[in-house]
């Protein structure tokens, strides 16, 4: 079996994660794995094993004829049968079924929002879907939806999972105090609500002064990324929040943190909150997604960042060490048992199998 998996970049994104993760294990299970990244690479890259074939489209712009050709004869002359492409990656898929119609096209949908599509891009999303063989979805909303809305005969929900890389590498040092450090693991988007949360930091910070937030993820230059810098500043908050964009040590990372929190104000399954769960942290989450499902009782699920938020924090910071383990232990039990590699591939084969058998 020949599978592709094809992701628009390598930045340090859940989506970008999963496509790396998948790659791997593919490749792991004796499955000839390609994994194409359409624009550029990343921080991830450094985590592709060596036995899966990996290579960078190049394209500019969303159409880019020439980069679409070269994508052609490569999946042409590697005789892929199945390409699992990844949210937006999802257009080049279909343009080459198009013109190799024997070619399967797998969507893995990660993004939470696409329930909220309307007017053109809901348009160009249905007509792409008549092309689709499978979607994943990475919650049961996004399955819902997908459903109901998407002319894809066949449709899924498969947890997302966690999966370190075995080569522990120990680079990023974060600063502030050991035992006093709150994690928000998240590319730097509107949607992740990084400015809300720093608010919410402020109000229980003043109350417990030793402790410090940071900011993991992909800084993409722009008037967001700029913002959240500026709101630091003008806060006078720069030994007491910290941005440290993306980084490929994220095990290293969380063995330095106490707290991760999640202030999305949308979510399908965030990888970020398994990564948690993995390095048994107690969290915070938001109320979007699958996050509720996850956490259960075993970690603080709230409706609010500007009101629950604050209180969430001075509750955990008030806590003693051995109650935070406790609490971190229980959901890594849970995350265990639930949304463990070997249990996303059970599902995922069984899918590439009978779409290879099919005419």
């Amino acid at each position: 079996m020949r599978v592709l998996q094809l992701i628009d970049s390598l930045d340090g994104g859940g989506a970008e994660r999963m496509a790396v993760n998948i790659a791997n294990l593919n490749a792991k299970e004796g499955i000839t794995s390609f994994l194409c990244s359409t624009v550029k690479s990343g921080a991830l890259e450094k985590i592709i094993n060596n036995n899966v074939n990996f290579f960078i489209l190049g394209k500019s712009g969303k159409i880019d004829v020439k980069a679409f050709v070269r994508f052609f004869h490569y999946v042409k002359n590697h005789d892929i049968q199945i390409i699992h492409a990844h949210s937006t990656s999802v257009q080049l898929a279909v343009f080459t079924r198009l013109r190799y119609p024997h070619i399967k096209v797998v969507w893995h949908n990660h993004y939470g929002m696409s329930t909220k599509m309307r007017g053109l891009s809901l348009f160009k999303i249905k007509l792409l879907s008549k092309f689709i063989n499978v979607s994943i979805a990475v919650s049961e909303e996004l399955l819902k939806w997908s459903t109901q809305n998407l002319s894809i005969e066949h449709n899924y929900y498969l947890n997302n999972f966690p999966v370190f890389s075995t080569n522990f590498i120990e680079q990023t040092k974060l600063y502030g105090e050991f035992g006093n450090r709150v994690l928000l693991l998240a590319n730097l988007r509107p949607i992740k609500n990084h400015i809300a949360l720093i608010d919410a930091f402020i109000e229980a910070w003043t109350s417990f002064p030793r402790w410090t937030l940071h900011l993991v993820g992909t800084d993409f230059g722009d008037e967001y990324g700029q913002s959240v810098r500026e709101y630091i500043v003008k806060h006078n908050l720069k030994d007491s929040v910290f941005v440290y964009g993306s980084r490929q040590d994220i095990p290293y990372i969380l063995s330095q943190v106490n707290i991760g929190v999640i202030a999305s104000k949308s979510e399908g399954l965030p990888l970020s909150l398994l990564e948690y769960g993995n390095a048994s942290l107690p969290v915070i989450v938001t109320n979007v997604g699958q996050c509720e499902e996850v956490v259960g009782k075993d970690g603080i699920v709230i409706n609010d960042v500007k009101t629950e938020m604050p209180q969430a924090l001075k509750k955990l910071f008030a806590s003693e060490g051995h109650d935070l383990k406790k609490m971190g232990s229980a959901l890594k039990k849970n995350i265990d048992k639930h949304y463990s590699a070997q249990k996303f591939m059970q599902s995922l084969l069984p899918i590439y199998n009978v779409l290879v058998k099919a005419k």
